[in-house]
């Protein structure tokens, strides 16, 4: 008789192979450069078979980094609140805490600025432009926005400003824990500019938005500040 569970065992172990890939790459990418690091480096590190490696990536390193900007530049942890400028500002400082203690994450952001992005494993800026455009179309229609403010090339310099923040911490401190203090104020001199004044007293800059946001959605915590 065959054994029920051995299937789900057989489909965890490929989980948990795949994730292990991604997870030695991003670390391998920062360390040693997406150029420098080879299909064999990435099979030694991970402890696995070029069978597995293969399986699960059949286009080689492209594969592998396409897989990291998918699995890792995401919306997770953005929760709605009642002003849609909180939500710019939430989305931000989430990727912020993210990205100064995840090494995929990290590998995701210098792989998205490769000059062959495009071409060899895609880039995510136009869909992150996209995304901003909408939020910041958004608070627009609610009256959040000044009158002057292009949400399209407002979302333009928004990713921008984020991306150049965090390179520049990360190229002159040498490291990213400077990074949610850094994006927290850049985020709180931005909508000094764009936001109608009235509403920068209720929009939530503080360093730790992100983590307390990210936490909560890990462990599948209701946002207590979510309207109902």
């Amino acid at each position: 008789m065959s054994n029920p569970r051995r299937p789900r065992r057989q489909q965890q172990r490929a989980i948990n192979t795949r994730q292990r890939i991604l997870d030695t790459a991003g670390a391998l990418f920062v360390s040693d450069s997406y150029e420098g690091t080879s299909v064999s480096d990435l099979i030694t590190a991970a402890r696995t078979s070029k069978g597995a490696f293969y399986r699960h990536f059949p286009g080689g390193k492209a594969d592998v980094a396409s897989a990291i900007m998918e699995d890792t530049l995401t919306m997770d942890g953005l929760r709605e609140q009642r002003l849609m400028l909180q939500e710019v500002v939430d989305i931000g400082m989430i990727l912020a805490h993210r990205i100064s203690r995840e090494k995929a994450l990290q590998a995701a952001l210098m792989l998205s600025f490769h000059s062959n992005a495009p071409e060899t494993y895609g880039t995510p800026w136009p869909d992150w432009i996209a995304f901003n455009t909408g939020q910041l179309t958004q608070a627009r229609q609610r009256g959040e926005l000044r009158s002057f403010v292009d949400p399209e090339e407002q979302a333009y310099q928004l990713a921008g400003d984020w991306a150049g923040v965090v390179l520049i911490s990360q190229t002159v401190d040498r490291h990213l824990g400077n990074v949610e203090t850094r994006v927290s104020r850049m985020y709180r001199n931005l909508l000094t500019a764009i936001a109608v004044p009235e509403l920068l007293p209720e929009i939530d800059f503080s360093v730790r938005r992100g983590e307390h946001l990210y936490t909560a959605y890990l462990e599948g915590a209701p946002d207590p500040e979510a309207p109902e």
